[in-house]
Formats: C-alpha cells, structure tokens, sequence
C-alpha cells in the first residue's frame, strides 16, 4: 500500500509517498507507527507525547476522516488509499 504525504509532512519526510505492506489486521496505527519508525522526524507532526493521535493530523482512508470510522484502529485492506495532512494553518 502507498501511503501520501502532503504539504510540510512531505518537506520533512523528503518524500511524498511511502509503501507499506498490510496484511491482514494491520490498522492505522500500526501505519502510522512504522511510518514514524522510518521517518521520525514525522512524529511531532502526527503523535502527541502519549503516543495518541494528534489533534491536528488528519488522517483519511479512501478520502474518509479515521475520527469518523474506527480511528486509530480502523483495519485497512491492501487495495486502500491513505492520506496524511499535517495541521492547517493560515488564513
């Protein structure tokens, strides 16, 4: 599976897509964690210190928000798209 980066989480990581492999039962946390793993500097953008989701990453499996299916513990299928947007900010 790919996983998208967009705006500044892509400038940090270096890169805009990261490939995975999920297997049955894998779930977006363990996503996020092994992306985390590979690429730490991501961790400020998506944890928050008690390794919970932070309130300004936006997650989205096949263009729906996780904070709307099963979150960090939503299962995921190999054919599944995954977005991660960093915090918005401006105006």
């Amino acid at each position: 599976m790919e996983v998208k980066l967009y705006a500044s989480l892509r400038q940090a990581a270096g890169i805009k897509m990261i490939d995975v492999n999920v297997k049955t039962g894998t779930t977006i946390r363990d996503i996020l964690v092994e992306i985390t793993d590979r690429f730490p500097i991501l961790n400020k953008y998506i944890w928050k210190e008690n390794h919970e989701l932070s309130e300004y990453a936006h997650v989205f499996v096949n263009s729906e928000n996780i904070r709307h299916l099963a979150g960090l513990e939503t299962e995921l299928k190999a054919e599944d798209r995954v977005d991660i947007f960093p915090p918005v900010v401006g105006g």
